[in-house]
């Protein structure tokens, strides 16, 4: 086994210099690495966290400060000067460790995660992974960003080896091949084994193109052919384990302005699978701030309406509205809305199970006096797992439609994701029967002049136990561009009527002109009475 350890101090010290040699994006790609970690564990407070390789700490100094000193991060460091310069950075929740034996020097099943970048692509990573499945807790996750084989960069360095180690490559670098990876980690014990190509953002990009690479990333990251270019491979495994009993469900539920003021509106169109998980989700984790959860089934032929009275015995915050025929999303968050009672309403589907603890990110923008929250799947700060590529290609062109038709700058308006002032959405004019809504509900604020931000979230496509989605892209798409349509003449014509509502002040918000936007902290804020100085 000391081989391995041999192989990682030669990858940490070849790593090391390849993020020094490229200042300008460096700071950028470890930023997102970062933030795809966070965005794909889900990660609660008190959670540890393993880094394999951390050098002098360059990767570790963003991890610090994404899990906000949250969560007990142990970085392993292979080699004697790169640990004196770490040990000299004092970060939050972090502590490095010289390790020279993996097996030896670390605890047996004591990491939830494990985590590394450009470190473990070496030729003996299969006994690699089995010492780390060995380290993580049953349950555990790894998420690893390593080359990817058949990008051409790599694929010219693992073809001609002495040209590699010339550019710096490690003796023992290989690039990793997506189909023999799986089937190595699918043999070391590990499950859920996911490896995506990744990142397209080349180490010479000039620091004024890399907004535009980060944009155009979300296409060709997704894109059939040109995706298996990547730079990168990430890759994602489980350790067999039972998930709920390793995790610990902490109270994420700390502004205490907003304690029993959300109302949580579900439309639900055959989700008996999900209802119960969702809702204990978010009683688990926001149970302080609930004041009450209205699934709305919206005509499913299942057992959406059973379970959810099965939940009400129990749980009196539950509510079931039942809509009558016909069916649609739209109809059914008319209904939702009308219900509600909470000071705030909270519009969501139900197969968002997966990313509830990034909601606290949502609270927070409320709490902090905005009106209202969405969630964006396209922000530079988001990340997709498996997300359709035809419906990024209509996502991307409905949105910058939308910026130029209206003069605003937003990123995703159509995700059923928002946290709003009640009052916002109760007073809302829906118009559309089916998904379109989402459009309304995204639009129809923001023109009106309400101060409505954007964060960045997750979106991981449906697992085979959560059902299939209705979403249906062919039969949707027309009707989101109607949508706009519709507003965009309105308010052209100078006819706001989008918002039947007069601002907290008694100001009527119907004749407000064009609506600004300034991001901040990686989110869009949009509304009225922003400054000029516009960082989009």
């Amino acid at each position: 086994m000391r081989r391995v350890e041999q192989n990682l101090r030669e990858m940490e010290r070849s790593r090391e210099a390849y993020w020094l040699r490229y200042p300008g994006t460096s700071p950028v790609k470890l930023r997102w690495r970062a933030l795809t970690v966070r965005h794909c564990f889900h990660v609660l407070p008190g959670e540890s966290i393993l880094e394999l390789g951390a050098g002098s700490g360059l990767w570790t100094e963003h991890l610090a400060g994404v899990f906000r000193g949250e969560n007990p991060i142990t970085a392993a460091v292979f080699n004697d000067s790169l640990m004196e310069e770490a040990s000299r950075k004092r970060l939050p929740g972090t502590r490095f460790v010289r390790v020279g034996d993996l097996a030896a020097d670390l605890p047996v099943e004591g990491f939830d995660y494990v985590v590394g970048t450009a470190i473990l692509c070496h030729d003996l990573y299969p006994q690699n992974l089995r010492v780390l499945h060995g380290l993580l807790k049953p349950g555990g996750q790894l998420l690893f960003f390593e080359p990817n084989y058949w990008n051409p960069q790599v694929f010219v360095k693992n073809v001609f080896r002495p040209l590699g180690r010339r550019l710096g490559q490690a003796r023992c670098q290989v690039g990793m091949r997506k189909y023999r990876l799986m089937q190595i980690a699918s043999h070391q014990g590990f499950t859920h084994i996911e490896v995506i190509p990744y990142d397209i953002l080349h180490a010479r990009t000039p620091r004024r193109l890399i907004p535009l690479v980060q944009s155009a990333a979300f296409v060709l990251e997704h894109a059939p052919l040109i995706r298996e270019l990547c730079g990168t491979l990430y890759i994602w495994a489980r350790k067999p384990g039972d998930e709920e009993r390793r995790r610990p469900w902490v109270n994420l539920a700390v502004h205490g302005d907003l304690s029993d003021s959300v109302s949580v509106v579900v439309p639900c169109h055959n989700e008996a699978m999900n209802v119960p998980r969702l809702v204990g989700a978010l009683l688990q984790l926001y149970g302080a701030y609930i004041h009450e959860i209205v699934v709305v089934n919206d005509n499913s032929t299942d057992r959406t309406a059973e379970v959810t009275r099965e939940l009400m015995k129990t749980e009196p915050r539950v509510k079931l509205v039942d809509c009558d025929p016909p069916n649609g999303v739209g109809r059914a968050l008319r209904r939702g809305y009308t219900v509600a009672t909470g000071r705030y309403v909270f519009s969501m589907d139900s197969d968002f199970v997966q990313i509830v603890p990034e909601f606290r990110d949502l609270f927070g923008v409320i709490a902090s006096g905005h009106d209202g929250v969405i969630g964006s799947r396209f922000s530079h700060e988001s990340v997709l797992m498996n997300y359709p590529f035809l419906k990024i290609v209509c996502n991307r062109g409905f949105h910058l439609l939308v910026n130029l038709l209206l003069r605003v700058r937003v990123r995703d308006i159509s995700n059923n994701l928002k946290l709003y002032r009640a009052e916002i959405l109760k007073n809302l004019e829906i118009e559309e029967r089916h998904f379109a809504a989402n459009v309304e509900t995204g639009l129809k604020p923001l023109l009106a002049g309400y101060d409505i931000r954007e964060v960045p979230i997750s979106w991981i496509n449906r697992t085979i136990d959560m059902g299939d989605s209705s979403f249906r892209i062919a039969k949707i798409a027309p009707s989101y561009f109607l949508a706009l349509l519709r507003i965009v003449w309105r308010t052209w014509r100078g006819r706001r009527g989008l918002v039947r509502v007069a601002d907290v002040g008694g100001e009527a918000l119907g004749d407000s002109g064009p609506a600004d936007v300034h991001v901040a902290g990686g989110g869009v804020a949009v509304g009225r009475h922003f400054p000029e100085t516009d960082r989009g």
